[in-house]
C-alpha cells in the first residue's frame, strides 16, 4: 500500500488522512480508465465484444457496429489498483471487495454468453427473436440464483467478522422516538434482499447510454457523508446520527474512486456511448454500493437517494404484472395493445413519450390515461423530437436532474429532518 508506504518514509498525518488518501484515490482511478478505455474499445471492436447485432462495415470508416459491452471491467481493474494503493484493508473493504469481485464474475459471465449468442446467430448456428436487437445472456432464474447463492455467503461472512448489526435508521424518525432492531434471522435475509435488489436495479437501468452512471454517482456521495459523519464522534453527536466504528471511515476513500470511476467512465460512455458497463459493471458497483448502505446503516434511504433504480425497477415489475393480468381476463391481442406503460423500464416508456411518429400508436398506456384525467398532458407533437439520439439525450438528462435533486432531498432528511 502505498500509503502506508509513504507515511513510513515520512510519518506526517496527511498521509493517513481519509481526504488525502480519498484525492489521490480519485486520481488514480480517473487516470486509469481515461489512459486504458481507448485501446480497450478499440480492441472490443475488433474482437466482437457486443451484444447488438449490428454488422460492422470492414475497412477505414466511421464505427457503424454494436457498442461494445464490459465496459464496467475496466472500472472494476481501476478501483481495484485505488484500493491497494491508497485504502486501508479493513474489513469494511475486505467485504466490499468480495462483494464486487462475486458480482463481476456473474456478470462477466453473463455478458460472455451474450458474445457467444450473437456470434452463433450470425453463423447460423441459432436463431434471433424477432422481437429483440440484442442476443441473449444466460437466464434470469438462473442469474437470480446465483446471486441470491453468492449474496447470502457473503452475508453470512458479514455477519459473522465485519462489525455490522441489525440496528435500523428509519427516515423522519429520531433515534430516540424508534431504533428497531432486526434479529439475525431477519438481517441477514434483508441484507441478503438489498445487494441482489441493488445490483439488478442498476443493471436494468443501464439500458440507455450513462442513464445509470449519475445515480451511481449521487448514491456514493450520500452513503460517503453519511459514513464519514457517523464514524466522526463529534459529528455524530451534534447531528444525532446512529454511531458509526472509525474503520468506516474508508467507505470515503472507496467512494471517491467510485465518483472518480463513473466521471472518468461518462467520458466514452455519455450519449452517444462508444462503450457501455454491461452486466459485468452494473452487477457489482450496484452490489457494492448497496452494502455501503447496509455498513453506514442508511439501507432504508437508498430507495429515496436511488429514486431512479426504484422507478426503473418498478415500472418493469408493473408492466410485467400488468400484461399477465390483462392476458388473464382477455386474450393476446388485448395485452399486447393495452399496456401500463408504452414501454418499460420507465426511461423506454419516456423515449416512446417524446419522439415524433406520423402514424397513430398502436399501443394504449394505462399510465398516460390516468395522467390525463390529473390534468396532465403528454408532450404534444410541437416538443416532440424526429432523431433518436435527441430523445434518448432529453430522458437521460431529465432523470440525471431527478437523481441530483433526489440526492439533495435525501441529504436534507438524513441530517436534519429528525
Amino acid at each position: 500500500m502505498l500509503a502506508d508506504l509513504l507515511y513510513s518514509l515520512w510519518p506526517y498525518q496527511i498521509f493517513q488522512s481519509v481526504f488525502f488518501r480519498g484525492g489521490l484515490s480519485f486520481l488514480t482511478t480517473y487516470w486509469v480508465i481515461v489512459g486504458l478505455m481507448p485501446p480497450v474499445i478499440r480492441y472490443f471492436r475488433k474482437a466482437g465484444i457486443t451484444s447488438d447485432f449490428a454488422p460492422t462495415a470492414p475497412g477505414l470508416r466511421p464505427y457503424a457496429g454494436g457498442k461494445p459491452i464490459m465496459g464496467g471491467g475496466l472500472l472494476i481493474i481501476a478501483v481495484l489498483v485505488s484500493i491497494l494503493l491508497w485504502m486501508e484493508l479493513n474489513q469494511f473493504i475486505v467485504a466490499l471487495l468480495a462483494i464486487m469481485v462475486a458480482f463481476a464474475a456473474i456478470g462477466a459471465i453473463d455478458d460472455l454468453q451474450k458474445v457467444i449468442h450473437r456470434r452463433r446467430v450470425e453463423r447460423g448456428a441459432a436463431e434471433k427473436k424477432h422481437y429483440t436487437d440484442k442476443a441473449d445472456g444466460i437466464s434470469g432464474s438462473v442469474r437470480l440464483g446465483l446471486e441470491f447463492l453468492v449474496a447470502s455467503v457473503v452475508v453470512v461472512g458479514l455477519y459473522w467478522y465485519v462489525e455490522i448489526d441489525g440496528k435500523l435508521v428509519v427516515p423522519f424518525i429520531p433515534l430516540k422516538w424508534w431504533y428497531p432492531y432486526l434479529p439475525r434471522y431477519l438481517f441477514v435475509p434483508f441484507m441478503v434482499l438489498i445487494i441482489v435488489a441493488g445490483a439488478n436495479a442498476v443493471n436494468l437501468t443501464d439500458g440507455m447510454d450513462s442513464l445509470a452512471t449519475v445515480p451511481i454517482l449521487t448514491c456514493t456521495l450520500f452513503v460517503a457523508a453519511a459514513a464519514y459523519a457517523g464514524s466522526d464522534p463529534e459529528l455524530q453527536q451534534r447531528l444525532l446520527l446512529p454511531p458509526l466504528p472509525e474503520g468506516i471511515k474508508e467507505l470515503v476513500v472507496m467512494a471517491a474512486a467510485l465518483v472518480s470511476a463513473c466521471l472518468a467512465f461518462l467520458r466514452f460512455n455519455a450519449p452517444p456511448a462508444m462503450i457501455t458497463m454491461g452486466d459485468l459493471g452494473a452487477l457489482s458497483l450496484g452490489s457494492m454500493i448497496s452494502a455501503m448502505f447496509i455498513f453506514a446503516k442508511v439501507e432504508l434511504f437508498l430507495p429515496l437517494v436511488g429514486g431512479v433504480f426504484v422507478l426503473t425497477t418498478l415500472s418493469t415489475i408493473v408492466q410485467r404484472l400488468y400484461f399477465k393480468l390483462v392476458l388473464w381476463r382477455h386474450d393476446r391481442p388485448t395485452a399486447e395493445r393495452r399496456r401500463f406503460f408504452y414501454r418499460a423500464p420507465y426511461h423506454h416508456h419516456l423515449q416512446a413519450l417524446w419522439t415524433y411518429a406520423e402514424e397513430e400508436r398502436k399501443v394504449e398506456s394505462v399510465w398516460v390515461a390516468w395522467q390525463r384525467k390529473l390534468g396532465l398532458r403528454p408532450p404534444g407533437v410541437e416538443d416532440q423530437l424526429l432523431r433518436a439520439g435527441d430523445v434518448n439525450s432529453r430522458v437521460v438528462w431529465r432523470l440525471h436532474m431527478m437523481s441530483i435533486w433526489m440526492f439533495v432531498l435525501a441529504l436534507v432528511v438524513y441530517f436534519k429532518v429528525r
